[in-house]
């Protein structure tokens, strides 16, 4: 996560030999870029889909690097090799010369919003929000669950015919990723909804979690068992069977057979654009705003001989009909862009326009 990786880790071990080196040479940076090249080929789920011919890029910079390479320039190196990935799940962290990288595809939205400090985002935006949903009657915001970086879960309102719930990260806790509680605070939520005639998620500049999560809000919105996704897992250069992760109802309180808009920008990351694609396919829901963010795999950690920590997507996504979004995000249905003016204005375009599409069913 940062865009915040996904929380969920699934550590494996490549073949001793491949890091059976002597400890003179641990930090040699000809072993250290070939563990790289091979810790991505045998691992890294979506070359195909970026059109990344790996084993080129491989051969191409090998060329700049000999065992006497420095770490600084061998870290340069290979962020170079790394960048083109666009992957909020791949990253490179050298404690050792202070260094750290992250592949994050440029996000849209916070380029528009390069004037306010990365910082003071989340509040801004928050505000601009919550000041169009009081202008549309809602009532102020209610705010539940755990606490993470100060602020609590779930936030959420309604106006007397329509509801509206966000969250920015899709997981309770660090320790408990959901559970018993999460389902009760959903209820307590939708229990607060019964009646009213549509619900608004909002999952705008979500920073991912735990694909359970997801499932769990999505199990708000399905009668019974539902295919929500497949996903297969790329290891030792072959893929893993095709796994279906199924959408169960949850939950004492369901919201069904009306209308429900679901929220996303570019930053809706990681078991955020889990849930997009979910809630995208459910024949009831509606997608405005922008296509999320494109990182869905959960994330593979490993070490190189140097200590150097990598992180990338070892797994692959695909939609109910096949389609795999990784790179791209979930697409919406009706497409509206949050802009600099928004927040200064304090008048959120994107809700403003499920508003009124809410209006005109």
């Amino acid at each position: 996560m940062v865009a915040i990786p996904r929380l969920i880790f699934f550590f494996t071990f490549i073949g001793l030999s491949f890091f059976c080196y002597g400890q003179a040479g641990r930090d040699d940076a000809l072993q250290n870029f070939d563990a790289l090249c091979t810790l991505f080929e045998e691992n890294y789920a979506s070359f195909e889909e970026k059109n990344i011919d790996w084993a080129s890029t491989c051969s191409e910079y090998r060329k700049n690097i000999s065992s006497n390479t420095a770490g600084p320039e061998l870290f340069h190196i290979m962020v170079k090799m790394l960048r083109p990935l666009n992957d909020a799940h791949v990253s490179l962290k050298a404690k050792a010369i202070d260094s750290a990288f992250s592949a994050s595809r440029e996000s849209r939205i916070l380029k528009e919003l390069k004037h306010i400090p990365r910082s003071k985002i989340g509040a801004a935006f928050k505000k601009m929000t919550e000041n169009t949903l009081d202008e549309n009657g809602f009532n102020p915001i209610t705010e539940i669950g755990p606490k993470f970086r100060g602020k609590k879960l779930f936030g959420y309102s309604q106006n007397g015919k329509i509801g509206y719930l966000r969250f920015f990260r899709s997981f309770s806790t660090l320790a408990a990723m959901n559970g018993p509680s999460l389902s009760n605070q959903l209820d307590e939520i939708f229990s607060s909804f019964k009646g009213l005639e549509a619900v608004i998620v909002d999952i705008r500049f979500n920073i991912g979690g735990d694909d359970r999560f997801s499932q769990s809000v999505a199990g708000k919105f399905v009668k019974g068992p539902t295919i929500g996704f497949y996903k297969q897992t790329r290891s030792k250069g072959k893929f893993g069977p095709l796994e279906t992760r199924m959408i169960k109802p949850n939950g004492k309180v369901q919201f069904l057979d009306r209308k429900v808009v679901l929220l996303t920008n570019d930053k809706s990351t990681s078991a955020a654009d889990v849930l997009a694609l979910m809630m995208s396919q459910l024949p009831n829901v509606t997608l405005i705003g922008e296509t999320s963010n494109g990182s869905y795999s959960d994330i593979f950690e490993k070490k190189l001989p140097n200590g150097w920590k990598v992180t990338l997507s070892n797994q692959r996504y695909l939609s109910t009909d096949k389609q795999n979004y990784e790179g791209k995000g979930t697409p919406v249905d009706i497409e509206v862009k949050n802009m600099a003016q928004d927040l200064q204005r304090k008048e959120d375009s994107v809700l403003l326009a499920a508003l009124e599409y809410l209006d005109k069913k």
